[in-house]
C-alpha cells in the first residue's frame, strides 16, 4: 500500500456494514447461525448474580461486544480475575466471560453482531424512541393548552349561566322552586305596567290630532285598545268588548239539563239505553208527496203487467229471536248524567287586558306603531323642518307648539310599558303562567349551561391524565434513547477501530444517519 492510499479513507453507508462485511469475506455469511454457543452463554449470565457491583448495571440486555470486554477487563483487575497454574480463571463467572469474549473474536463475528445492532438502533429503535418522545410532549403541551381553554369556558358558562338568572330575576340556586315563585310577582309587574301605560295620554292625543290632520277625518279611531285602557285601566276582555256591561264570573253553574237515562227493549229482546228527552220533541208531522201517476197511453195502472209472477219464499225465515242477557253490566241508570260546559272563549274573555294574550299582543303592537311615530317625529324636528307643518293651512296648535323635548317626554313615557311588555323576563314569566311544561324546559335550558360546565370539568380531568401518562411515556422512553445512542456511537467507534486495523491504519467513516442522532 503506497503512502497515498494509506490517508484515502474508507466511508460505509452505515445501514449496509453488514452486507459490506460479507461482501468482502470479513465474516462469514452465516455467522448469525454458528452463534448458538454464544447465545447460550448470554442467556447463562444474565441468570446468575454478577459478583461485582461496579458491573452490575452493565449486565442487561442486549450484551454486546464492547460491553463483554469491559466486563471482562473489570472482573480480571478484582479478586475474582485470578488463575491457575495453567491459566485457566478460577472463579466460573469470570471464566464464563471469557469465552463470550473469545468465541465474539471468533471469526470476527463481534463485527457482523455490532454492524446488526447499529443498523437496528439507527433504522429502528432511535427513530421511534424519538416519535414516541414527541408525541408524548406534543399530547402534554396539548392537553395542557386544553385544559386552560376548558377553564375558560366553563368560567364563561357559569357567567352566562349567572347572566341568564339574573334576566330571568332568579339567583339559580334552586332554578325549579325559584321559577316557580316567579309566577306570584306577575300581578305586581302588571300593576306597574298599568301605571305606566297611564302616563301616554299626551302622546295618543299627540298621535290621534296628527293622524287625523293628515287624513282628513276628525272621526277615525286611532289606537283604540290603549285609549281604553288609559281611560279604564286594566279591565275584563268582555267589557272592553262590550262597554258597560258587568263581567261576569267564569265560575258560575251551568244551567244543562240533567238528562236520566232509560231502558227500552225491543220486539226482539234487545235492551237499550236512551234518554226521555225525546218525548218532549215535538216533530213535524210526515209531509205528504204528492201523487205520481202511472197511466201510460190508454192503460190504467192495474191493467200494466210487469211480468213478476209471485215470489215463493218457503216456510218462515226463524231469525233466532231471543232475550239477550247482559249478566251484571251497569249502565249507569241509577244516576243521572251530569254535563258541565262552559261557554266558548268565556273564560279569556274574564281575563284582563294585559293578562289575556290576544289584547297584550294589540297593546305591544299599538305601543310599538306610537314609539316608532314618536321617534320619526323626534328625527324630522331635529333636522328643523317644521316649518314645513307651520306653512299647511288649519293645522292643529296642538302640532305647531309641539318641541322636541316634549315630544322626547313622550316617546320614553311610551318605551316604559313596551319595554316592560316585551322584555324577556316578561315573556318567561307569561309562559310559566300559562304552560307547566315551560317549567321544565326553561329548567333544563338554564341547567344546560351547567351541564356544559360539568361536561369540561370532566374533560379536564381526562385532560390531566393525559398529561399524567404522557409524562410517563417521556421518563420510560428518554432513558432508552439516551442507551441506544450511547450504544450505538460506541459500536460505530469498535468498528471503526478494528476495521482500521485490518486495513493498515486506513480511516474508516460510517456514514449516513448515524451521524445526526
Amino acid at each position: 500500500m503506497s503512502n497515498v492510499e494509506q490517508y484515502i479513507p474508507i466511508d460505509i453507508k452505515d445501514v449496509k456494514l453488514l452486507d459490506w462485511l460479507v461482501d468482502r469475506a470479513i465474516v462469514n455469511r452465516l455467522w448469525n447461525e454458528e452463534c448458538s454457543e454464544l447465545r447460550g452463554l448470554i442467556k447463562q449470565v444474565l441468570t446468575e448474580e454478577c459478583p461485582l457491583d461496579d458491573i452490575r448495571h452493565e449486565v442487561v440486555e442486549p450484551i454486546l461486544y464492547p460491553v463483554s470486554v469491559r466486563i471482562l477487563e473489570a472482573l480480571e483487575n478484582s479478586p475474582f480475575g485470578s488463575k491457575n497454574m495453567i491459566g485457566q480463571y478460577t472463579h466460573q463467572y469470570t471464566a464464563t466471560w471469557a469465552r463470550i469474549v473469545k468465541l465474539f473474536e471468533k471469526d470476527n463475528t463481534f463485527l457482523a453482531d455490532c454492524a446488526k445492532n447499529l443498523t437496528q438502533n439507527v433504522k429502528y429503535d432511535v427513530p421511534l424512541f424519538k416519535k414516541q418522545i414527541a408525541r408524548a410532549t406534543q399530547v402534554k403541551q396539548d392537553s395542557v393548552k386544553k385544559q386552560a381553554d376548558c377553564s375558560n369556558n366553563i368560567t364563561k358558562y357559569e357567567a352566562k349561566y349567572r347572566e341568564k338568572c339574573a334576566e330571568i330575576g332568579i339567583v339559580g340556586d334552586h332554578i325549579k322552586s325559584e321559577l316557580s315563585g316567579l309566577v306570584l310577582d306577575i300581578p305586581y309587574l302588571m300593576t306597574e305596567i298599568s301605571r305606566s301605560l297611564g302616563h301616554i295620554q299626551p302622546a295618543i292625543s299627540y298621535y290621534q290630532t296628527f293622524v287625523r290632520f293628515l287624513i282628513n277625518n276628525p272621526n277615525m279611531e286611532v289606537c283604540p285598545i290603549l285609549t281604553y285602557f288609559v281611560k279604564h285601566g286594566n279591565t275584563a276582555v268582555s267589557q272592553w268588548e262590550n262597554p258597560g256591561v258587568p263581567m261576569e264570573s267564569s265560575d258560575s253553574e251551568s244551567s244543562v239539563e240533567v238528562i236520566d237515562p232509560i231502558e227500552t227493549q225491543d220486539k226482539n229482546g234487545c235492551v237499550y239505553v236512551t234518554t226521555d228527552h225525546h218525548e218532549h220533541i215535538e216533530t213535524d208531522p210526515e209531509p205528504t208527496l204528492p201523487e205520481i201517476s202511472t197511466t201510460i197511453g190508454n192503460e190504467s195502472p192495474d191493467d200494466i203487467d210487469f211480468g213478476i209472477d209471485t215470489i215463493d219464499f218457503g216456510t218462515d225465515i226463524d231469525f233466532g229471536e231471543e232475550t239477550v242477557d247482559y249478566g251484571d253490566i251497569d249502565f249507569g241508570d241509577e244516576g243521572g248524567i251530569e254535563i258541565d260546559l262552559l261557554e266558548a272563549g268565556e273564560e279569556n274573555k274574564n281575563q284582563t287586558l294585559l293578562d289575556n294574550t290576544v289584547t297584550r299582543n294589540k297593546i305591544i303592537d299599538e305601543l310599538y306603531e306610537l314609539s316608532a311615530f314618536l321617534s320619526a317625529r323626534c328625527e324630522e324636528m331635529g333636522r328643523d323642518t317644521e316649518s314645513i307643518l307651520s306653512e299647511i293651512p288649519d293645522c292643529p296648535p296642538e302640532i305647531q307648539t309641539a318641541q322636541l323635548v316634549g315630544v322626547g317626554k313622550m316617546l320614553a313615557a311610551v318605551d316604559s310599558p313596551l319595554n316592560q311588555l316585551t322584555c324577556d323576563k316578561m315573556r318567561h314569566l307569561l309562559l310559566l303562567k300559562n304552560s307547566e311544561k315551560y317549567l321544565d324546559r326553561l329548567g333544563d335550558n338554564l341547567q344546560s349551561q351547567l351541564r356544559l360546565s360539568d361536561k369540561m370539568q370532566e374533560t379536564i380531568a381526562e385532560l390531566k391524565e393525559r398529561v399524567v401518562e404522557a409524562e410517563k411515556t417521556y421518563e420510560d422512553v428518554e432513558p432508552k434513547l439516551k442507551r441506544a445512542i450511547t450504544v450505538t456511537k460506541e459500536l460505530k467507534g469498535c468498528v471503526e477501530k478494528h476495521l482500521s486495523i485490518r486495513y493498515k491504519g486506513r480511516p474508516v467513516r460510517i456514514m449516513g444517519d448515524i451521524n445526526t442522532l
